[in-house]
C-alpha cells in the first residue's frame, strides 16, 4: 500500500511540474481570459523558455510568501484562507497515508477533525521550474494539534508542490508529510532556485 501511496505521488508530482496551475483556475479567478493566453507564455525577459533571474527570484518569493500565508491560517484553522491557497485539484497525502482533495481538506478544517494550535515552516528548500511557471519545495513543518482525534505534535518533512495561475497567482497544487524520527539527519540544503525540476 505504501509503494502504490509513492507511486501516485510520483505521478502527481511528475504531473504537476509539466504543467502549470493555470489549467486549474476556477473561472471566478480568471477575470482577464483574453489575457490568459500569454500569461503563461515567458515574459520578454527570457530566452529559450527560462525565465530570466529576475523572475525566478520573485517565483521564490511568491512561493514563500504562499508558504508564510499558508502556516499563519492553518495554525488558526482558517480554511477560508486555505481555500484560496490551494488550487482546485489540491491533493493531500496525510501523515497517515490518507489521501484527501482539496474540499475533503477544507472540510476537515471546518469540522475540526484537523485541528492545529501550532504551525510552522523552515528549512525550506524551493526548487523554481526554469520556465518560472512551478515549484517544488521541501521543507521542515512543527506543528501541534490533532488530526482524527489523534495527537500531530511533532516535527515532518513536507514535499510540496506550486503552480503559477493563468491570474498570476501561485496555488499549492500538492502536499505530501512524514515524520521526522529521533536521529534523522537534517535538509542540507537551503535554496536551490536555479535547479531543472522537468
Amino acid at each position: 500500500m505504501n509503494k502504490l501511496i509513492l507511486f501516485v505521488f510520483a505521478a502527481l508530482l511528475l504531473a504537476a511540474c509539466g504543467a502549470p496551475a493555470g489549467n486549474n483556475v476556477p473561472a471566478s479567478n480568471s477575470a482577464n481570459s483574453t489575457n490568459s493566453t500569454n500569461a503563461n507564455k515567458p515574459s520578454a525577459n527570457t530566452a529559450g523558455g527560462n525565465a530570466s533571474p529576475a523572475d525566478m527570484a520573485a517565483a521564490e518569493a511568491a512561493v514563500k510568501k504562499l508558504m508564510d500565508d499558508a502556516a499563519a491560517a492553518l495554525a488558526k484553522n482558517d480554511a477560508d484562507a486555505m481555500d484560496k491557497i490551494y488550487n482546485d485539484n489540491y491533493m493531500l497525502v496525510n501523515i497517515d497515508g490518507s489521501v484527501q482533495t482539496k474540499a475533503e481538506r477544507l472540510a476537515s478544517l471546518r469540522s475540526g477533525t484537523a485541528k492545529y494550535t501550532a504551525f510552522s515552516y523552515s528549512e525550506p528548500n524551493i526548487r523554481i521550474r526554469p520556465d518560472g511557471m512551478g515549484a517544488i519545495v521541501i521543507a521542515k513543518l512543527s506543528m501541534k494539534g490533532t488530526f482524527n482525534g489523534k495527537s500531530v505534535d511533532g516535527d515532518y518533512r513536507v514535499t510540496q508542490v506550486y503552480g503559477k495561475s493563468a491570474d498570476g497567482s501561485w496555488k499549492q497544487i500538492t502536499a505530501q508529510a512524514t515524520k521526522i524520527e529521533a536521529g534523522s539527519a537534517p535538509a542540507t540544503a537551503n535554496s536551490n532556485t536555479a535547479a531543472n525540476t522537468k
